[in-house]
C-alpha cells in the first residue's frame, strides 16, 4: 500500500477549494446586483428579466450561505486528530476511492491522488460511517473495500 496522503495536506486542499468557491459566488452576486441597480430604471417594474434576475440573486445568495455554513464545518475539523472508524474528519482509502469526511466537495488532487469531499449527509456515509480498515461496505450495488481509515 502507499503511504498515507498529509491529512492536513488534504484539509488545506478543501479549505482553498471552498474558498474560492465563496469568492466565486460573492462575485457573481456583486455583478447580479450592479446589473439589477445600475439597470434602465425606466423599465416596467413587471419586466421579467427583472424578475429572473431576482430569483437569480436569491438563489445565489442561498448558495453562498450554505457555502459558508459548509466552511464553518471544514474549519471545525482538526486534521492532526487520527481516526480508526469512519468519522467527520476521517480520511477514507478505498480500492475504488479516496474520501474525506468533510463537506461535499468534488475532487480534489493532493500529491497525485483524487480525493473526494463526503459530507456527513451523503448517502455513502451512513453506510461508510463506523467501518474501520478492512472492513467491505456495500453502497448502490458497489462494494467499498477500506484499506484504510485516518
Amino acid at each position: 500500500m502507499s503511504p498515507r496522503i498529509d491529512k492536513a495536506d488534504i484539509h488545506h486542499a478543501c479549505m482553498v477549494k471552498q474558498q474560492h468557491l465563496i469568492a466565486d459566488f460573492e462575485k457573481e452576486i456583486a455583478a447580479l446586483k450592479k446589473e439589477m441597480f445600475t439597470h434602465d430604471v425606466s423599465q416596467s417594474q413587471g419586466d421579467s428579466s427583472a424578475v429572473e434576475r431576482n430569483e437569480l440573486l436569491v438563489r445565489y445568495e442561498n448558495e453562498l450561505i450554505f457555502l459558508n455554513n459548509e466552511l464553518q464545518t471544514l474549519e471545525s475539523i482538526d486534521p492532526s486528530k487520527e481516526t480508526d472508524k469512519v468519522e467527520l474528519g476521517s480520511v477514507v482509502v478505498t480500492d475504488l476511492r479516496i474520501f474525506y469526511v468533510s463537506v461535499s466537495i468534488e475532487q480534489i488532487v493532493v500529491d497525485g491522488h483524487d480525493i473526494f469531499g463526503l459530507s456527513e449527509n451523503a448517502p455513502i456515509y451512513e453506510a461508510l460511517s463506523q467501518a474501520s480498515k478492512g472492513d467491505v461496505v456495500t453502497f448502490n450495488g458497489t462494494d467499498y473495500k477500506i484499506l484504510d481509515v485516518y
